[in-house]
């Protein structure tokens, strides 16, 4: 349960920091500007917490299950693969119309998308985790 926490609140936190970041890049912001959109951020933080908690569970739940059965890297293969995925699902269900708005909406699902892909190889996946669901 600690990796998975560590995993989605690393995502809930990084991503609108490297989205924000980045978006003041290409639209030539000021830093006080971006340092100034704080309040904005810790919407964006409380949102995507609240919206990704049925996310989560399914990633703690296919985690529990593949932890005793695989290698820490396989398990991580396939936590990748399905975080990745559950990324544009969730994007999709909330805002079916991302996709058509232009370059900086898909910008914001593929920053979460591999924030949290770089958050599930970040932290180390113990076979202590076992220990815990067992």
């Amino acid at each position: 349960m600690r990796y998975s926490f560590k995993v989605w609140i690393f995502t809930v936190v990084v991503s609108p920091l490297l989205l924000f970041l980045i978006l003041g890049l290409i639209n030539s912001a000021k830093w006080n500007e971006i340092l100034g959109s704080w309040p904005i951020i810790s919407i964006m933080m409380i949102y995507g917490l609240v919206l990704s908690i049925p996310a989560m569970f399914i990633f703690w739940m296919i985690q529990h299950k593949l932890i005793s059965s695989f290698t820490s890297n396989n398990t991580k293969l396939i936590l990748s693969i399905y975080s990745f995925i559950s990324v544009w699902i969730t994007f999709y269900i909330f805002d079916k119309g991302f996709f058509e708005r232009g370059v900086q909406q898909k910008l914001w699902v593929v920053i979460y998308s591999l924030t949290i892909v770089i958050g599930v190889w970040f932290f180390e996946l113990t076979k202590s985790e076992k220990k815990y669901i067992q």
